[in-house]
């Protein structure tokens, strides 16, 4: 999980696909059901993209696509960045069954490697959990030899980012890229976020893996509740 710089390459693609929206509001009462039958998703967004490019990043082992809603020229002024494999499952936590110790190592970790200000556990929908994180307003720069600190920096806008695994078993990340982050953006964000849903179709040894991860975690819980019983 790392921060995503914008390359010359993509805003090219964006200056070749759309014409730049000026403006835009986020208060529609209807909004914009998106469906990608390319990454297998579905999400509420507050307009029509005016362009969708896809593998945004120009890095073939990341899935995914930015939706662009406005910009100037190649100024993106809001849009959502949505990638599919977005972390490795074992490498993560699994937030719906993990300690609050390990959710709040994993969490300092994060802050620390990613320049996030804030890193906090949301409910993405009454059964699942995820990440929500905010990227820091000033930037620390450290010398990679000395490991000292060199200088800070004020970072251009903020950005939001949710990290949560799908129905399907897929490892989602949503970013918000925006001017700013008022509450009219950040709520129709949100709203966003928990309208995702994911269509790939979770195959059988995919199943049969999660079951079997499933079971065993369920017996050590056993072994390990039977073990205090007998010490007591």
């Amino acid at each position: 999980m790392r921060r995503i710089f914008f390359l010359t390459t993509l805003l090219m693609m964006i200056f070749m696909t759309t014409a730049f929206a000026e403006e835009t509001t986020t208060g529609n009462d209807e909004p914009y059901v998106y469906t990608s039958d390319y990454f297998n998703y579905t999400i509420d967004c507050p307009i029509k993209p005016v362009a969708v490019v896809r593998n945004p990043w120009q890095e073939p082992e990341r899935q995914g696509e930015m939706l662009v809603f406005v910009n100037e020229g190649f100024d993106i002024k809001y849009a959502y960045l949505i990638q599919v494999n977005a972390f490795d499952d074992d490498k993560v936590p699994d937030f719906n069954k993990a300690s609050k110790k390990t959710i709040d190592e994993y969490f300092e970790a994060l802050k620390e490697s990613n320049s996030f200000s804030s890193v906090d556990l949301v409910s993405i929908s009454p059964k699942n959990k995820g990440v929500y994180a905010i990227t820091a307003e000033t930037i620390e720069v450290y010398n990679n030899e000395t490991g000292e600190l060199e200088g800070q920096f004020v970072a251009d806008r903020r950005d939001i980012y949710t990290f949560f695994r799908s129905e399907a078993g897929r490892c989602i990340s949503i970013q918000l890229v925006s001017v700013n982050l008022d509450k009219e953006f950040v709520g129709t964000y949100n709203h966003s976020v928990r309208s995702f849903k994911d269509n790939a179709k979770v195959s059988k040894a995919d199943k049969k893996k999660k079951d079997k991860k499933d079971k065993k975690e369920k017996k050590d819980k056993k072994d390990k509740k039977d073990k205090k019983d007998k010490d007591k």
